[in-house]
């Protein structure tokens, strides 16, 4: 008896856990997986470099925020800035893990963290990781980023 009750008790603390263990992506509708898709490609474009990033991105009512900067910024601004931060260095690796997506009209709220790795020049890597919140429009068809902000998730 007491081992049928360690064996049931073994089968149900398994059974309990096995969802934690196996834990999936999200099941999104077909409109959130396009705004990720949308979140997703404007990562590869500003890690590739290419200036598509924010302008082609943005809203031209865009606000951004972050721990770096001591006020938001609006699209002219953040553009500008990500032209600096490009000439400083590069993104080595980066890996974006979706939260999130709320939907709402024509309004989307995306929460994702993300791990990255950068480097200046022939500095050493440097290892971050941010905690990030979007605001997204759809726009003409398509979907442009309204607001932005992030927190590190260091200690």
């Amino acid at each position: 008896m007491t081992i049928k009750l360690l064996a049931a008790s073994a089968a149900l603390l398994l059974m309990g856990a096995a969802p934690l263990a196996h834990a999936q992506m999200p099941t999104w509708s077909a409109e959130q997986g396009e705004v990720w898709k949308f979140v997703q490609q404007s990562w590869v474009d500003d890690v590739a470099q290419n200036g598509k990033w924010p302008a082609e991105y943005a809203d031209p009512q865009m606000v951004t925020w972050s721990a770096e900067f001591a006020a938001p910024r609006g699209k002219d601004a953040t553009v500008r800035w990500t032209k600096f931060q490009n000439s400083q260095g590069k993104v080595l690796q980066y890996e974006l893990s979706p939260q999130s997506i709320s939907l709402s009209g024509n309004t989307a709220v995306v929460t994702y963290a993300l791990t990255i790795v950068a480097q200046r020049g022939t500095d050493k890597p440097d290892w971050g990781k941010e905690a990030i919140v979007e605001t997204l429009v759809r726009s003409g068809g398509g979907w442009k980023f309204l607001s932005s902000t992030s927190f590190s998730l260091e200690k």
